[in-house]
């Protein structure tokens, strides 16, 4: 593993274990105006891939970027204190899963085993005017890093 001034990386398989325990995190959206929104996720191991429930109505912040590129970042972090933390770094493309296909299926199992799930109450609208619908993050690329002095273990 290699070491620098923004600590040490994670190994593929830490970063696994860390985005399927945290299942949550902070997408953003490019643009002149940068937008980003937390967000829960649940992290599929075997299709490298993050699965988000996003949810829409009239006016959506999150549509209109949508629209204009698909292109995202997540970022998940833990942060116990200084010498404590890890973070994972997520780019990748952010594409609908059709509700009638068998994925939208496979989609909720993920989400529903693996995200830290905040419900409706988050917004200001009665839930007849949410629009909620499955997303699926292709990871382009993707960064783990823990602290130097953080235990090799992140779950213990």
């Amino acid at each position: 593993m290699a070491s620098g001034t923004y600590g040490i990386e994670m190994s593929d398989a830490d970063v696994a274990e860390f985005l399927t325990r945290q299942g949550h995190g902070v997408l953003s959206f490019g643009g002149e105006v940068p937008y980003g929104l937390p967000v829960s996720f649940g992290y599929d191991v075997l299709e490298n891939r993050c699965i988000f429930q996003l949810v829409f109505h009239e006016g959506s912040e999150k549509q209109a970027r949508l629209d204009d590129s698909p292109y995202v970042s997540l970022v998940s972090y833990e942060w116990n204190g200084p010498g404590d933390w890890r973070s994972v770094v997520i780019t990748g493309t952010l594409a609908p899963i059709e509700d009638t296909a068998p994925a939208a299926l496979d989609a909720s199992e993920v989400f529903a085993e693996y995200a830290s799930v905040a419900g409706l109450s988050v917004f200001d609208r009665p839930s007849n005017e949410l629009n909620p619908e499955w997303y699926e993050l292709t990871i382009d690329e993707l960064n783990g890093r823990h602290s130097p002095t953080s235990d090799s273990d992140p779950a213990e």
